[in-house]
């Protein structure tokens, strides 16, 4: 019974620096801000590995980018939601209990349910072998019989992936850089680190590293995939090209 009075203070405090932090601050125009500065802080790096470290592969260009890009972001998230705490105006006095007890943080008040895994196929077997073979054979056959007007279908279907990971990318930056959620969780972290340093408290926590990252390494990893498989694709069909504004005026150009 103790240990769960305990944690249900944990959680109301929570609850009450979440709700103040939100009275405040506007913390959606707070993750526009951070969202802008990493997306200017990642268009510089990939200006400069352009320009002056001559970096050819648009895929090692945007996984670098984007690699730098979140370790800016994590830092960036950091030191805002230290400023948030440490502003005059929010109250974090509490009247903090002894609490002293193990195990980790069961989750913050905004944790992610995280996805279940799809279920496998019940069993391979030598049909399953067999019916691959046939449909690959089946493959094989209609490719070496395709006349040369079906391989206009190739830059077609190109275009469209490429068009998709555009897409699917630039929905996971926006997930990832411009949410809130991060920057609230982070602050949460910081300011109970405040008060278990005055108080006692000593409770086991996830930390603000491991918060940001349990709710932004999701978008990504997505943003990640699209972003190499696009600068993959980009290399590989049109290889003159050294940026996306590059490739798209090739390709305004070739449906004129």
């Amino acid at each position: 019974m103790k240990i769960l009075s305990n944690w249900r203070f944990v959680r109301l405090w929570e609850t009450q620096v979440e709700r103040e932090l939100h009275r405040k601050y506007s913390l959606r125009t707070h993750g526009i801000l951070i969202g802008s500065f990493t997306l200017l802080l990642m268009w510089g790096v990939s200006a400069l590995q352009m320009h002056l470290l001559h970096v050819d592969s648009l895929a090692v260009r945007y996984f670098l980018t984007l690699g730098v890009g979140y370790l800016g972001y994590l830092l960036v998230l950091r030191w805002w939601a230290k400023r948030l705490v440490e502003k005059r105006g929010l109250d974090l006095d509490v009247d903090a209990p002894d609490v002293e007890f193990g195990g980790g943080r069961g989750g913050g008040s905004h944790g992610h349910t995280s996805l279940g895994e799809a279920p496998g196929d019940g069993g391979g077997g030598s049909g399953s072998g067999s019916g691959l073979s046939d449909i690959a054979s089946g493959a094989l056959d209609v490719a070496g019989g395709a006349d040369e007007g079906a391989v206009v279908v190739i830059p077609v279907i190109a275009i469209f992936l490429v068009c998709a990971a555009i897409l699917f990318g630039a929905g996971s930056l926006v997930l990832l850089y411009f949410s809130w959620d991060a920057l609230l969780a982070v602050a949460i972290e910081i300011a109970f680190s405040y008060v278990s340093a005055r108080a006692a408290v000593r409770v086991a926590r996830e930390g603000w590293l491991m918060a940001a990252v349990r709710l932004t390494w999701k978008p990504l990893l997505g943003a990640v995939i699209c972003a190499v498989a696009l600068g993959a694709l980009l290399d590989h069909f049109m290889p003159q090209v050294n940026s996306l504004p590059e490739a798209v005026r090739a390709l305004m150009k070739k449906q004129h």
